[in-house]
């Protein structure tokens, strides 16, 4: 896709975002602290967070409801997956933050290498989640799963970026007001994440329609 594709898609994501939050505020909460509480063994945040994907994704549905035993069925399909993948980016951050930390009190090149390499490298992985448990909370299997995402985050680089950067920017804005951080950013976050992957699929089959071709599999 396109720079002005990725733009349109999220754009198209961030419009639909307050309506569907204030349409689904109550549960959106209700998710967002049982994530908090589900995450505090830390090992557990990747479940969790793709239990949050698996609801928002009911929510968005025809339904507009939460199966919570479609919910049980992914996680025994996808959880142990999850809690690996999301470990990974974790692991880099810390590796770059110990190095950072050490260049700075030292001046070591080598540290300095280590610290962006490993940043680098935990950003890169942390965009190809969104994409990545959005499939897993579809039912897709790991592998696949995780092979779209790359490719996902390829083919939209800028929607991927903004999206970080949206989600960091709201993981700033609700951990300072502490109280909203338990409220509504595992919620309000995933919301943004899926309606942004739906609306990057649904452009891309427009164009392709237009285009006279069949869409591609993301």
């Amino acid at each position: 896709m396109t720079n002005e594709s990725n733009r349109l898609a999220f754009t198209r994501a961030l419009s639909q975002l307050p309506r569907f939050v204030y349409g689904n505020g109550l549960r959106l909460a209700v998710l967002s602290i049982l994530w908090v509480v589900c995450s505090l063994p830390i090992i557990t945040v990747g479940p969790s967070t793709l239990a949050v994907y698996v609801a928002v994704q009911d929510l968005r549905s025809d339904r507009n409801t939460i199966d919570w035993s479609r919910i049980i069925a992914i996680l025994r399909q996808n959880g142990v997956a999850s809690a690996v993948f999301s470990g990974v980016p974790v692991a880099f951050t810390a590796i770059a933050t110990m190095y950072g930390v050490q260049a700075l009190e030292q001046g070591a090149l080598f540290g300095e290498v280590v610290a962006l390499v490993s940043g680098y490298i935990a950003l890169y992985v942390g965009l190809v989640l969104i994409p990545t448990f959005d499939e897993m909370a579809s039912g897709t299997m790991p592998v696949t799963a995780i092979r779209r995402g790359v490719r996902w985050v390829s083919t939209h680089p800028t929607a991927a970026l903004a999206t970080a950067l949206l989600t960091t920017a709201l993981l700033a804005l609700t951990v300072l007001l502490t109280v909203a951080f338990v409220l509504l950013f595992a919620g309000v976050t995933a919301s943004l994440h899926v309606l942004l992957i739906k609306e990057s699929r649904n452009l891309e089959i427009e164009m392709s329609q237009n285009a006279g071709a069949s869409p591609s599999q993301l």
